[in-house]
């Protein structure tokens, strides 16, 4: 089976940190060929990914996001995902230091019903410090875009910076890879969770494991939020419940603080950001004074 990458760059994306959250699920729980993985805001799949990468069939994962990526698993899962139309629309992507400006453009179209999941793809990998790019009155949002930068005799930074992470001949491999290893075998659920809380009653068993990567406090905007505290409460049937937090949620049953976080910097790689750490917070049993945010 081939390494399944997340398609493209997205802030907050766990892609550096899944091997570690998932060998914190392998290290505290049983699991077995029937357990099954919940990944709440999915966002660009790394931590399922992850868990495939590691033999975890994807039977065994549901999926569950409401931006445009959830529409992407949704399309994976339901095995609908056109890589004919991805690959023309790849192709029109022009030379690199054009690329900026093409991106942008497509961004002010109306939004095409067929092909706003390639396009999607295309315009998050192109977005300006990863920041999610969301659908909003039917029109794109928070999009703006990189450009084509090059060191100057100045620069602390000596290599490029494209204007796409990945490029498109990366960004098609990466998708053209899950669509053929785990299309139509995945559960993708492109709907707000509240509206799907559902799923958790269709379980037979406590064999289950619950990741939660809501967008964190006091760093850039997502276009929704919910209360996970509230989420928890309300999804809590003794299966293991794991938050990703930028801190450590103190009634959680236990913590992990899996990064230190990375110093950023502007784009000639001076350092003007403090790092944000990343926590894994445990929920194994239900608190008196649960509460989280």
């Amino acid at each position: 089976m081939k390494k399944l990458i997340p398609p493209c760059s997205y802030q907050g994306g766990k892609q550096r940190l899944s091997a570690q959250i998932v060998d914190i699920f392998f290290k505290e729980n049983k699991i077995n060929e029937n357990t099954i993985f919940f990944d709440v805001c999915c966002g660009s799949g790394a931590v399922s990914l992850e868990l495939i990468n590691r033999n975890i069939h994807p039977n065994n994962i549901i999926m569950i996001d409401n931006g445009v990526y959830g529409a992407f698993w949704e399309s994976i899962a339901l095995n609908e995902f056109n890589l004919n139309d991805f690959i023309e629309e790849i192709n029109k992507i022009p030379k690199i230091e054009d690329i900026q400006n093409y991106l942008r453009e497509l961004s002010r179209k109306p939004i095409d019903k067929e092909k706003y999941i390639h396009h999607y793809l295309l315009m998050q990998a192109g977005a300006f410090g990863s920041k999610q790019i969301w659908i909003k009155d039917g029109k794109w949002g928070n999009n703006t875009f990189r450009g084509l930068w090059q060191p100057t005799e100045t620069s602390n930074r000596r290599s490029c910076v494209n204007p796409m992470m990945p490029m498109p001949e990366t960004l098609y491999e990466r998708v053209n890879n899950i669509v053929d290893e785990i299309g139509g075998c995945i559960r993708g659920i492109y709907k707000d969770i509240f509206k799907t809380l559902h799923i958790f009653d269709e379980l037979e068993n406590d064999n289950a494991i619950i990741y939660i990567d809501p967008p964190y406090q006091n760093t850039t905007c997502y276009a929704s939020n919910f209360n996970v505290s509230e989420l928890i409460s309300t999804i809590w049937k003794k299966i293991p419940i794991y938050v990703s937090e930028g801190y450590r949620i103190d009634n959680a049953s236990t913590h992990y603080l899996i990064s230190e976080g990375r110093k950023k910097g502007n784009i000639s790689g001076n350092a003007n950001k403090n790092p944000i750490q990343e926590w894994l917070n445990v929920f194994s049993n239900m608190n008196s004074s649960f509460k989280c945010g």
